[in-house]
């Protein structure tokens, strides 16, 4: 047992009344009145703790329960080697485990007041027979695991179930079988003290730990399981209340891995709060409780991990791992015990005021916005659970609403009022898809830019048969080759690095990969822009090795049973739900298409779209093999729509470009395919960006220049005008790659001045002391996992004149020194111009008022995409002229930025020099600029775009060498 050590006096003083840190035991030991307090509060938490039925989820829970109970009983066939004919050979782990289950639920049924089978004398001894029978012959402590069985029967799922029988029939069970019963719990789960029990896994074991001492009145397992929580044996290493930096558990920044590299919040995630909230419930008034302190960690990531990957109280697909080719765990599973997770918190009188308000109004809103009796109903304890809040009359949380990214889990979600969206991707950190244990048998492209999109019209898409029935081989968003894939191989991360994003204002997202599938057959630079009302997609580089076509999907959409309209062009198509005779066909030049379940399609870049309308058939065992799920063999058929782009056999440099617009009408996705309000400026293999409005958003692959700011170093990047009255210039810049050290920009606006906010990972380094216009922006980013870097700096059109900023840059800042060009002369300075298609203004001097010019007749503004208030003031002014240190009058320009690269390469104490590429594309911008210098009439301005989309900037630095569009296989 632990040592021993007392909260004294003073201890509880320091802490305001309550000790900070919970001692491993009392002085006092554990009082036989303590057990029967823990024991009451474990038997509520698995029969809801009763009240007056008023609800309606009560009845439909507890007629449920009673129905599944009696099903249960009706069909048992008791013999040597079952108790359940489906379940045998009992023997075997996974149904001695399930017929544990099967006997909780009888066991339920059997203590809830106003239950069929309520303290039914025959009930009670069926269930005691039968554990007496699976005690003696199949699980007991001397039981040996044998090879190849699951693990996680013996020291999870069996014991947490055999756990909640006996405390449910605890005053009907002789002392020898609650000892018998202990024993075999705590040989099973064996030793707890493994550096590799994480998370979910560590949280189940403890609980299932508490309850064995619970049963028996053995202090010790009851402080062994608390005490393994925070993982004492190893000064809280693997500790659950913590963020963890490896393996399974609760990471910086919303993710939440399992299995070292898989996304599972809506899993194993869950799961774990499930199990650490009922531990935190049970133990709350016994002197092992769990202190607030504690759980700090744990309810922050309510709302960064779980709330974001949550629609309609339903759990998305993207972070449930293999858990989505499980029929009987389908979102609302997940969400309803997500939900039932808060409701314990929410009882828990140790957890501050606040929290347990908030975590209630969050259930009510889980609870509200789920389609529920639908799909998943309550269980008795989340409804006795929900009736409370209900009577409580606690209004429902605000949903979640914007972007969410999470680049440790290379996910991001995006919300808006009727619709949500969801990315999946995969890189050289996080794998491609789970499939163990016979489990997801179809996962080749789930993690290669799988977008989910979530709408009201059609609220149940995914629930309904979807994943028996899709088709693996046109999964929506990602690129890849047609030919058959072989059986799924277990663990292993995806090729390249680059797979992330950010988000822009937490209103906007933007989103990379570099896509090279499990076969090394088939590859893709593709990019994702999430807007207030629309999902835009461009690919680039598309390739294959294959020897088949490859296919970019844009959608494969499950039909509603009721059928759906579907219109190209505004042309509607025959679609009847029932028909016999599939069609497919490809149309040359499309400029968008509607469906009336999910909303808008535009295609942007007119080129051939191919629509197919047909049945798919499938069955769960087609993609889980696991017994649990052997029953659900029963054929499906589903119909569905699939739209895609097909680049060829082989194609070398396939391209897409086209917008979702989810939940829209038919007359908005109209207007949007007539007159984009974005424009697709660059979509090649070395950057891909749009604009809209006064924002550009950007994936720089490599090196490159859009309008006043260059990029040296691969990012992805959205600047743009932010604030009130669009006061501020605010720039957002990640790594997508995780590798990098730094991040260099450039910045030669001359409405810039200065700073508002920056994080402390970025230095600026001004041309000019004293003075505003051009700066050199290196964001830190070694060890910073792909998170968001962001600058704000105030538009000098906007305050008016630079003597009016709140500040200015000192003169004794670092700055560059400056050159003249060849001939001497000062070179004049660039003439702002505005990205290709965007609305500007102009003005006649300094501090005039701002005056809109006409928007080109190809633009269209658009309230619903952001759109801000029209451009920034136009200041036209004479060059100034200046002295540098050698009294040469200069001018500001690409000599200025010349400068900066040779400060930045000269100065390694001020700025470290980053890895090998970042140096090449310093070199090879300067070498661009030595060229513009020598040549001063053939360069552009610097804020000139390329206006055609797709057109490569003529000012990015980029290398001679063709980039391979695709890697040989080894």
């Amino acid at each position: 047992m632990a040592t021993k050590a007392s909260i004294t006096g003073a201890a509880a003083a320091a802490g305001g009344g309550a000790p900070l840190l919970n001692p491993y035991v009392t002085d006092a030991p554990l009082t036989p009145a303590n057990f029967q307090k823990l024991r009451q509060r474990w038997k509520a938490t698995v029969t809801g703790k009763y009240m007056r039925v008023t609800s309606d989820d009560v009845y439909f829970a507890l007629s449920k329960l009673s129905g599944t109970a009696e099903q249960y009983i009706a069909n048992m066939q008791p013999s040597r080697i079952h108790i359940w004919e489906d379940l045998s050979p009992i023997h075997l782990s996974v149904n001695f485990r399930k017929s544990y289950e099967r006997l909780r639920t009888i066991a339920q049924s059997y203590s809830i007041p106003g239950s069929i089978h309520y303290h039914d004398l025959n009930v009670q001894e069926t269930v005691i027979q039968s554990l007496d029978f699976i005690g003696s012959e199949i699980y007991n402590a001397s039981v040996v695991q044998a090879k190849g069985e699951n693990w996680w029967n013996f020291r999870i799922g069996a014991p947490l179930a055999l756990v909640d029988i006996a405390i449910l029939l605890y005053d009907d069970l002789t002392p020898r079988r609650r000892h018998e019963i202990g024993a075999t719990i705590v040989k099973n789960i064996g030793s707890i003290g493994q550096r590799s029990l994480k998370g979910a896994n560590r949280a189940d074991i403890c609980l299932a730990l508490i309850g064995a001492g619970v049963i028996t009145n053995e202090e010790a397992e009851v402080s062994r399981g608390r005490w393994c929580l925070s993982d004492k044996e190893y000064d809280g290493e693997n500790s659950i209340f913590q963020l963890v930096r490896s393996g399974e558990g609760l990471y910086e920044g919303g993710s939440y891995l399992s299995h070292e590299i898989f996304p599972y919040s809506g899993g194993y995630g869950v799961q774990h709060y499930y199990s650490l909230s009922k531990a935190v419930n049970v133990l709350s008034k016994s002197p092992y409780y769990i202190n607030s302190t504690e759980l700090e960690v744990t309810f922050a990531a309510i709302n960064s991990t779980f709330s974001p990957v949550m629609w309609r109280g339903m759990m998305m697909a993207h972070i449930r791992g293999r858990d989505i080719s499980r029929k009987s765990e389908p979102d609302a599973f997940w969400g309803n015990l997500f939900l039932q997770s808060l409701l314990y918190f929410a009882d828990t009188e140790l957890v501050p005021r606040k929290n347990r308000r908030f975590f209630k109004s969050l259930a009510r809103s889980i609870w509200e916005a789920a389609p529920l009796p639908d799909l998943y109903g309550l269980n008795i304890t989340q409804a006795f659970g929900m009736q409370k809040v209900l009577e409580e009359r606690i209004p429902p949380a605000a949903p979640p609403l914007g972007t969410f990214a999470t680049p440790m889990s290379d996910r991001l979600m995006h919300h808006r009022p009727e619709w949500a969206a969801a990315l999946a991707m995969s890189s050289s950190r996080i794998g491609r898809y789970e499939a163990l244990n016979h489990e997801n048998l179809k996962p080749w492209y789930q993690g290669d830019g799988f977008l989910y999109v979530y709408t009201d019209k059609d609220p149940l898409h995914f629930s309904n048969d979807y994943w028996p029935t899709m088709d693996p081989y046109h999964t929506p968003g990602v690129t890849n080759g047609q030919n058959p894939q072989g059986p799924p191989a277990y663990k292993f991360t995806a090729h390249r690095d680059w797979a992330g994003g950010l988000d822009w204002r937490g209103t906007h997202g933007l989103a990379g990969l570099d896509a090279l599938s499990t076969d090394k057959g088939s590859s893709a630079k593709k990019s994702w822009f999430f807007l207030l009302n629309s999902i835009i997609a461009l690919g680039a580089g598309c390739a294959g090795l294959s020897g088949t076509e490859v296919h970019t999907t844009y959608e494969s959409r499950n039909l509603p049973s009721a059928g759906s309209n579907f219109s190209i062009n505004g042309e509607y198509q025959i679609m009847n739900p029932g028909w016999i005779k599939p069609w497919e066909e490809t149309h040359q030049r499309v400029d968008w298409a509607y469906l009336d379940s999910f909303g808008g399609y535009v295609f942007l870049d007119k080129e051939p779209v191919t629509f197919k309308h047909e049945k798919r058939k499938g069955k769960w065992t087609d993609i889980n093999q696991y017994p649990d799920y052997l029953g659900f063999s029963d054929a499906i058929t589903r119909e569905y729509l699939t739209i895609y782009r097909n680049h060829g056999i082989d194609p070398k440099d396939g391209r897409y470009a086209y917008a979702l617009l989810p939940s829209s009408s038919p007359d908005d996705t109209r207007k949007f395919a007539t007159k984009p309000p974005i424009n697709v400026t660059h979509n090649t293999q070395r950057l891909q960006a749009i604009q809209f409005n006064n924002t550009v958003m950007a994936n720089f692959w490599s090196s490159g220049t859009i309008g006043y700011l260059t990029a040296v170093t691969p990012c992805s990047i959205t600047w743009g005008h932010s604030g009130v009255e669009d006061k501020y210039l605010t720039i957002s810049v990640s790594d997508p790659t995780q590798k990098a050290t730094r991040i260099v920009l450039f910045l030669n606006d001359p409405d810039i001045g200065g700073v508002v906010e920056k994080d402390d990972s970025i230095q600026l380094r001004w041309g000019r002391a004293g003075e505003t216009g051009s700066v050199t922006i290196t964001v830190n980013v070694e060890g910073a996992h792909g998170k968001t870097h962001r600058v704000s700096f105030e538009r000098i059109s906007w305050r008016g004149t630079l003597d009016n900023l709140p500040w200015r840059p000192p003169s004794n800042e670092i700055t560059t020194s400056t050159t003249t060009t060849a001939s001497g002369h000062v070179r004049p300075a660039a003439t702002k111009k505005p990205l290709a298609n965007n609305t500007t203004v102009t003005s006649t001097k300094i501090g005039s008022k701002p005056s809109p010019a006409k928007p080109k007749a190809s633009v269209v503004g658009n309230a619903s995409l952001g759109a801000a208030k029209p451009g920034p003031a136009k200041t036209k002014s004479k060059p100034v002229a200046t002295k540098s240190g050698s009294g040469t009058a200069v001018k500001p320009g690409h000599a200025t930025v010349k400068s900066s690269l040779g400060t930045i390469k000269s100065s390694p104490r001020t700025i470290k020099p980053g890895p090998s590429t970042v140096k090449s594309s310093l070199a090879t911008v300067e070498s661009s600029l030595a060229s513009a210098k020598s040549s001063p009439t053939s360069l552009k301005p610097t804020g000139a775009v390329e206006s055609s989309p797709g057109a490569v900037d003529s000012t990015v630095a980029t290398s001679t060498e063709p980039e391979p569009t695709i890697e040989a296989s080894n």
